[in-house]
């Protein structure tokens, strides 16, 4: 982290089991003194480091033992001082939360949030950066005044210049990198759809409304995007489902969709992956079981499938009971729900036998069909 120079206009040293005593010192008086701004220390060296004015504390991952956690937030906050500790974990360590919550009680509860977009990132660092520039001494400051008035005297936009001191300062000179908020991949945003009509929104309603729009758009030329979607996730509990896709197709399908009335669908780019606290998070994931085979036969016979999946893999949408409508020689099923399918982001009905259809959340097309759109 120290070496790869991420902290861009930070400055940055660290502490580790291979470090000295000596160095150790030096390193910590450094950081007492206001020499750099960031510590980065691994779990045995940030041991009894007692510095004051600490104002936030990162930990990597959340720590096997409760008591660790609770003594590397206490890095900051001394001394009736405020500070902030935040904790970064995946999804696969909900319950790891979930366990320091109950452990440390008191209502102790964390603030969820999840990773903000690289635009967020860059407003952060312009905020950063003007902060920097306020603490400039007079005395030093004298030495820039020639150059400040060149550039004023140059006719652009004064906002402008100050705007692109503040990126200077923060070591932002190069073009931004839009990143997914789901996976991290480079050159793709995350959206977010919803539904005006109250409709919760599913992986399989993305893919049909996205589809749909993308071949509507080829009709203009300034607006055109591809129906490409990558990782979908589903929150069952708020009816919302995101997804990526490519920046600019992203940007043109927010702009295009604007006077459509696609079934009640909204779109917007995500600055920040909001995380719900629902009843299913830090719990492990469950594998719902196959659906049964209705009746068959020449009566009327009548069969019951089980029920759908439940999580499957990274994607949070599982299917539930349903119920087939077709028919086949005389026999009438009921087919257990569809789970999810990673391969195609639909669900596939996999419920009764002869000739019946298989019920629940899986038709290939499974756009609100009662809609005229």
């Amino acid at each position: 982290l120290v070496s790869g120079g991420i902290f861009k206009s930070l400055s940055a040293q660290a502490l580790h089991g291979d470090v000295g005593q000596k160095q150790r010192d030096a390193t910590l008086n450094a950081f007492r003194a206001g020499a750099f701004n960031v510590l980065v220390a691994t779990d045995v060296a940030a041991r009894g480091i007692d510095i004051k004015d600490v104002d936030l504390v990162v930990q990597f991952s959340p720590p096997r033992e409760v008591d660790t956690y609770v003594h590397r937030s206490g890095r900051t906050g001394r001394a009736g001082q405020k500070g902030t500790s935040v904790l970064l974990f995946d999804p696969r360590q909900a319950r790891d939360i979930v366990k320091i919550e109950r452990s440390v009680g008191h209502g102790f509860k964390f603030e969820l949030s999840g990773p903000p977009s690289s635009e967020a990132a860059m407003i952060a660092a312009s905020k950063t950066s003007a902060i920097a520039c306020r603490s400039i001494p007079d005395e030093t400051s004298q030495y820039f005044t020639e150059a400040a008035a060149t550039l004023l005297s140059s006719g652009e936009d004064p906002e402008q210049i100050v705007a692109k001191c503040l990126a200077a300062i923060s070591r932002r000179a190069g073009g931004v990198e839009s990143r997914s908020l789901l996976t991290g991949e480079s050159g793709l945003a995350t959206v977010e759809m919803t539904n005006t009509k109250g409709r919760a929104v599913t992986p399989g309603d993305v893919m049909y409304t996205i589809s749909k729009l993308s071949r509507m758009s080829k009709q203009s030329e300034d607006l055109a995007f591809d129906g490409d979607v990558g990782k979908i996730k589903s929150t069952p509990a708020t009816g919302v489902s995101v997804f990526d896709m490519g920046v600019l197709d992203a940007k043109n399908l927010i702009e295009f969709s604007k006077d459509i009335d696609a079934g009640g669908a909204q779109f917007r780019i995500l600055r920040e992956l909001e995380l719900e606290r629902d009843q299913n998070f830090g719990r492990m994931p469950g594998r719902g079981g196959r659906g049964g085979r209705g009746g068959y036969g020449r009566g009327r016979g009548r069969g019951r499938g089980g029920g759908g999946g439940g999580y499957y893999r990274d994607n949070n949408y599982g299917g539930g009971y349903g119920r087939g409508g077709g028919r086949g020689r005389g026999g009438y099923g009921r087919g257990g729900g569809g789970g999810y399918n990673r391969r195609e982001n639909m669900g596939y009905n996999r419920g009764n036998y002869s000739g019946g259809r298989g019920g629940g959340g899986g038709n290939r097309r499974n756009f609100n069909q009662d809609d005229s759109w």
